[in-house]
């Protein structure tokens, strides 16, 4: 038995012996030489950890990690007994780089892209990654025939000096854009969608460089075109045909398929049973019963989900996730909605990186979530599209890392972009003259998300200076509060014989009701000068209160929009309700003014119909004439072929009196001559009817009766603004109004 137990004690002593051995000789020191700017650490580092085999394996690992590194020339690897030798030749280090004729990047701006790389040596790793990097920078703005070469000479210090030589050539223009393949939306529309232009005699100041990433981004627009018409399968290739005089051809080749339609829209809660707020989903997809009528969109169906989202979150829900399936008969798609139950996930931490202007609360503040709430993929969707609303960051991204089972960490990564602007224009017109407007803007003083705006608008007739601030989520809560000072000058010479100058001090409280419905509450203080500039036409009423005079102000405002453009819309309807109550503080002329404006636009193919109205009602408080620098006008852009206070009641020629009441309609018919994104002109045809009423003294001339006129323009959205030419020709008029066939307008059109 002693014998077994010596025996057993002898194989575990050999096996022990071998192991430690074995780790001897696995356990190598290693040595490295050659490396002077690269340290031991480094290598190693790179190296990792060496596999556990023969010395021929190890040699090859180890090579291998080291030349895909492109940090070393060369590398040489030899073993002894416990020892690994490793020998590398570093590439030499960058002393100085020199560039030539490099025209459109400057020394300066070359050197921050090398810095932004990390290049420190002269690898031909790194010389290739810079030479890409350049090409590519070249050939975003333009120069698709840039020729970089590169020279080094090596200095005694194994450092080199490196040379850059450019050869630029020069920009390639576009010829020509065809579009093939489309067979239900003209060529002109999905050119308008695109970036790539080509220059013609209507668009004279269009910028026609070639430029390939802007053709990858071109068909990706117009993709998102046909998408949110409801072609979902829709297909868009392209090739270049390039010319020896250094200009291109673009073909867009355009597989359209179907147009899709939604059919139906059904939810399906698979979510613990519960009654109530079953029955305020059914009632919600019930609610959309004009689902069926609409084309395939996927912007409608993210706004569903996000409804759907608020609805569950109303009812108590926390945890739960939202599918969309798509069940697709023909050109029919029923939408299914499938609510299922995750694993309870709660924010652990709320990190934001990226901001180094922007305070963090004021990020913050439009998350809606805090460390310690639940948190589900429809709230970080709707976070994102938040953030992006602020125009402060070029790009946002919201990511979820794993803390433990049942907290996740928050990562926000934003991209400051500028937010300061300084704008210089100038407006001309026929109705106000040329007018001078130049400002300064700030979207973010001092990164806490204030803006500040300091505006000047000057013409031959008016003038205003304008001082404003705005602050979001005043008072803690989702409302933007706004001060103003406003200095104006206003010569009414011409059509009233009097000049006013006013100071307004103004405090406003703007916030959302409900999605595109906004309310706008303010209390100003003003300061009104009335100079009569010919006593014998002025106003009685007018001449009555010439001096200075002070009143407080009430403004209430409400006003829904739809429209996909306030500039140059195309669909959409427009609602706005004011109120405005001035107080008989220093006298006579307190009163109410009430003004409704409705504005409907709707494209059908390329053709833009719109309708647009105007309702207004002013009543004194204290039962007095109402002045006529407060109550309605009629002409101008909302009666075309008439002057501003061109129609209705007036003394005189330079006594406009205008009327308590005001009712006027618009209908436009519009469409593309040439059509461009950036650049298209349109031909407007017109009828406009008004009609201004109502006096509580006597008017010399006061025929309450309609006026209307017809006419046609065309309409210029240039580089420098809208620009406008319009005749408009009275239909009913009266022998005093002041008639203007011909209009001018640079700036807003409707």
């Amino acid at each position: 038995m002693k014998s077994i137990i010596n025996h057993s004690y002898n194989f575990i002593f050999i096996i022990i012996l071998f192991i430690s051995i074995t780790s001897h000789l696995n356990a190598r020191e290693v040595i490295i030489s050659g490396n002077d700017y690269s340290s031991d650490n480094v290598i190693l580092s790179i190296i990792g950890d060496i596999p556990d085999s023969d010395d021929k394996t190890k040699s090859n690992y180890i090579l291998k990690e080291l030349n895909n590194s492109g940090l070393f020339k060369s590398v040489e690897v030899q073993f002894n007994f416990n020892q690994i030798l490793i020998k590398i030749e570093e590439y030499p280090s960058i002393n100085k780089i020199y560039y030539t004729n490099n025209e459109r990047l400057k020394d300066e701006q070359i050197d921050e892209i090398i810095k932004e790389l990390g290049i420190f040596t002269l690898s031909d790793r790194n010389i290739s990654i810079l030479t890409e990097e350049l090409t590519k920078i070249y050939q975003s703005f333009g120069y698709n025939n840039i020729k970089i070469q590169n020279r080094s000479e090596i200095l005694s210090n194994k450092s080199a000096n490196f040379f850059l030589e450019f050869n630029e050539g020069k920009i390639t223009k576009i010829k020509q854009i065809n579009i093939i393949g489309n067979a239900n939306f003209d060529d002109s529309l999905i050119r308008s969608k695109i970036k790539s232009k080509t220059k013609k005699l209507t668009n004279i100041f269009a910028n026609n460089n070639f430029k390939l990433f802007q053709i990858e981004n071109d068909i990706i627009r117009i993709q998102n075109f046909y998408k949110s018409e409801g072609y979902k399968d829709i297909e868009i290739e392209f090739d270049i045909e390039y010319f020896v005089n250094n200009k291109v051809t673009i073909n867009f080749n355009i597989n359209e398929g179907d147009k899709y339609y939604f059919s139906s829209l059904k939810i399906k809660n698979e979510l613990k049973n519960n009654q109530n707020y079953n029955d305020t989903l059914i009632d919600y997809a019930n609610s959309k019963s004009n689902f069926s009528k609409n084309h395939y969109n996927l912007d409608k169906l993210d706004l569903i989900e996000v409804e759907i989202s608020q609805l569950l979150e109303l009812s108590g829900e926390k945890f739960f996730e939202i599918k969309i399936f798509e069940k697709i008969n023909k050109e029919k798609v029923d939408i299914l909605y499938q609510i299922l139950p995750t694993k309870p996930e709660y924010v652990n931490q709320i990190n934001i990186s990226g901001n180094t202007r922007t305070y963090d609360y004021v990020i913050r503040r439009e998350l809606d979530i805090s460390e310690g709430d639940p948190i589900n993929e429809t709230k970080i969707k709707s976070i994102n599209k938040k953030l992006n609303r602020l125009s402060l960051f070029e790009t946002v991204s919201i990511e979820k890392e794993l803390s433990d089972n049942e907290s996740k960490n928050l990562e926000v990564i934003v991209k400051e972009t500028q937010t300061g602007t300084f704008n210089v224009g100038l407006s001309v017109g026929t109705l106000d003259g040329a007018s001078f407007v130049s400002g300064l803007k700030e979207r973010n003083i001092n990164g806490t998300g204030r803006s500040l705006e300091f505006l000047i608008n000057t013409s031959e007739d008016n003038r205003a200076f304008t001082l404003s601030t705005k602050e979001k989520f005043a008072l803690n809560n989702k409302i933007d509060h706004k001060y103003s000072t406003i200095y104006g000058e206003n010569d009414f010479t011409k059509s009233k014989s009097y000049k006013l100058h006013t100071l307004n001090l103004d405090t406003e409280f703007n916030y959302d009701l409900f999605d595109n419905l906004n309310h706008n509450f303010g209390v100003g203080y003003t300061l009104k000068d009335y100079i009569i500039t010919d006593q014998s036409t002025v106003e009685d009423n007018i001449a009555k209160s010439s001096g200075g005079s002070i009143a407080i102000n009430i403004k209430n405002e409400l006003s829904y929009s739809t429209l996909n453009s306030f500039i140059k819309p195309t669909k959409g309807n427009y609602i706005y309700l004011g109120n405005f109550i001035e107080s008989p503080s220093s006298s006579t002329n307190g009163y109410i003014k009430n003004t409704i404006t409705g504005k409907k636009f709707t494209q059908i193919n390329d053709s833009i119909y719109s309708v647009q109205a105007r309702l207004g009602n002013i009543v004194s408080l204290n039962d007095n004439e109402i002045l006529s620098d407060n109550k309605f006008s009629l002409g101008g852009r909302w009666l075309r072929g008439f002057d501003n206070f061109g129609a209705g009641p007036r003394n005189s020629r330079t006594a406009y009196i205008g009327g308590n009441n005001l009712i006027v309609t618009k209908f436009d018919y519009s469409r593309p001559l040439t059509l461009n994104e950036q650049n298209p002109i349109y031909l407007n045809l017109f009828n406009d009817y008004g009609l201004l009423w109502e006096n509580k003294n006597n008017v010399t001339f006061s025929d309450e009766s309609l006026r209307s006129s017809y006419g046609f323009g065309f309409n210029f959205y240039s580089p420098i603004g809208p620009i406008g030419f319009t005749w408009g020709f009275p239909l009913s008029d009266k022998d005093y109004d002041i008639k203007r066939m011909f209009m001018f307008t640079v700036g807003n059109l409707n």
